[in-house]
């Protein structure tokens, strides 16, 4: 019998989600942060690019949702680290799956191909005021309400999408470091293609000092697709919902 959707598991990592790499430095000394920031470039790249390959291989749209994940198991994929919808205006789906699957307990490969309207009808049938409980670091990220999911479930999808999308802008550590990073991948990728260039020197971003990095300051991708559909995606080491959780918060609809 068939166990699920499909899966792809690429346990290649000298090639896929590296944390090794052969940077071109140029001038100026190291910084983790910035090697922090080049990897997440290079790894949300790869990351983006293979789930869109995965889930939309054509124009046929007839897979409506996908997710990828550092770890095993397809979870809530408010709490992973890339999802793609085939329908950007059903973006409101990765929030509908992911209370069904935390409230309701039901494994996400068995109704992530439900309809929009029917996870709706699941969240509806819920108690008022039901909460689940989320691994958010502030107070109002912490939980996530029936009400909150009905809301932007009832919301425009544009609306929806803007918010996310706004909540996607770096902050203040990422921006200060990305300027360097973007001229180190680029002086990188014009070595690699021409062979002509300064040395390149290999570069770890595994040590606590570049995982502590992404980890506080999470970059995120909101990617709208020419197919009409969307992918949200984050670093492998990082979980979408604190995205969610400040659009939800800028719409406010938190409750």
């Amino acid at each position: 019998m068939p166990h699920g959707p499909l899966t792809l598991n690429p346990w290649g990592k000298q090639d896929f989600l590296s944390s090794d790499f052969d940077l071109a430095w140029g001038r100026g000394p190291r910084s983790i942060q910035v090697e922090a920031v080049v990897a997440s470039q290079l790894i949300l790249d790869d990351l983006e690019d293979l789930l869109v390959r995965f889930c939309a291989p054509d124009a046929s749209g007839r897979i409506p949702t996908g997710a990828c994940t550092h770890g095993v198991h397809w979870h809530a994929p408010v709490d992973m680290c890339a999802t793609y919808n085939a329908k950007a205006e059903e973006i409101g789906r990765d929030l509908a799956l992911s209370w069904v699957h935390l409230h309701d307990k039901d494994s996400v490969s068995r109704i992530a191909g439900m309809s929009l309207q029917a996870l709706r009808a699941r969240v509806e049938a819920a108690p008022r005021g039901a909460l689940v409980t989320m691994k958010g670091k502030s107070e109002h990220s912490r939980s996530l309400s029936r009400e909150t999911v009905l809301k932007a479930l009832a919301a425009p999808p544009s609306a929806l999408l803007d918010a996310l999308g706004a909540s996607a802008a770096p902050d203040d550590a990422w921006r200060a470091a990305a300027p360097r990073a973007t001229a180190i991948v680029d002086l990188t990728r014009q070595i690699a293609e021409t062979g002509e260039g300064p040395p390149t020197w290999p570069v770890c971003t595994s040590t606590h000092g570049h995982i502590h990095f992404v980890k506080k300051h999470p970059p995120f991708h909101v990617r709208r697709l020419a197919s009409g559909g969307v992918v949200l995606a984050t670093h492998p080491y990082c979980s979408l919902w604190p995205l969610w959780a400040n659009a939800l918060s800028a719409l406010g609809l938190m409750s």
